[in-house]
């Protein structure tokens, strides 16, 4: 993947087959379809600690964020992951050699020890007034992920950062895949268009 800015928009632009199935799952996966619904509750935490003694006050507190906030926060959510949806259905394949000259791709992939011909790579284009909705969303999958997985401070992710994924399960593996490149995409947004 390579992250390609321009005056009215940035891109997400060469993204591998493996990247774009990640990518594209992200508007279901910070829905929270496929997550318990203690996981998707980390989305609309209680406005008040659990240490805080129930009284007639905390209560009258916690209906209002039921009735006022948690619906509008409900509807802030589904808008911008429609948004993302919007963009990921305008995405388009480019063949492979089109994004990499031919020869420096024929030595890529023959020093990674495999040939792809026909190869397609994805792409992505995201207007700037898009940049909020999709930050929204990749931050939705990762709280909703870590929540469900644990992902976030497990020590699996340093070591899979040191020594690589050893004895990992295959499911498990493409768990971190999937958060690491989201949260590769949300600093890439901070650092390139959120900054000011």
């Amino acid at each position: 993947m390579r992250f390609i800015l321009a005056e009215e928009f940035w891109v997400l632009d060469a993204l591998s087959p493996a990247e774009w199935q990640l990518i594209r799952e992200l508007p279901d996966v910070a829905a929270g379809n496929r997550f318990s619904d203690k996981a998707k509750e980390r989305l609309f935490p209680s406005p008040l600690s659990e240490e805080v003694i129930a009284d007639e006050s905390t209560l009258t507190q916690i209906e209002d964020w039921d009735e006022l906030i948690r619906p509008e926060l409900e509807e802030s959510f589904a808008q911008a992951r429609y948004i993302v949806e919007k963009d990921l259905r305008n995405a388009r394949a480019v063949p492979f050699d089109e994004v990499i000259p031919v020869e420096i791709a024929e030595e890529i992939l023959e020093e990674a020890g495999f040939m792809m011909p026909g190869h397609l790579l994805y792409r992505v284009d995201v207007p700037h007034e898009h940049t909020e909705p999709w930050y929204s969303t990749l931050n939705q999958a990762r709280l909703l992920m870590n929540e469900e997985y644990d992902l976030a401070d497990a020590e699996e992710r340093m070591l899979i950062r040191s020594s690589g994924t050893g004895g990992m399960d295959e499911e498990r593996m493409i768990l971190f895949a999937q958060y690491e490149l989201y949260s590769v995409v949300q600093s890439i947004l901070v650092e390139n268009l959120m900054g000011d």
